[in-house]
């Protein structure tokens, strides 16, 4: 099921434990794009390849 942004954003905002995974890893991509003065774009590609790894 695909979620459009307003629907995740909702759901951010009434559910905590949504809420409090999307902001640990908002600061964790922010703060490894600092270390590492890499693009914005190695960060999303990076959350992809994550997002394939998570349910192996």
């Amino acid at each position: 099921m695909t979620f459009t942004d307003n629907e995740y954003l909702e759901v951010i905002q009434k559910n905590e434990n949504v809420k409090q995974a999307f902001e640990t890893i908002k600061q964790t991509c922010i703060n490894l794009q600092k270390q590492t003065n890499c693009p914005e774009e190695d960060i999303a590609n990076f959350l992809i390849f994550i997002s394939k790894q998570w349910n192996n």
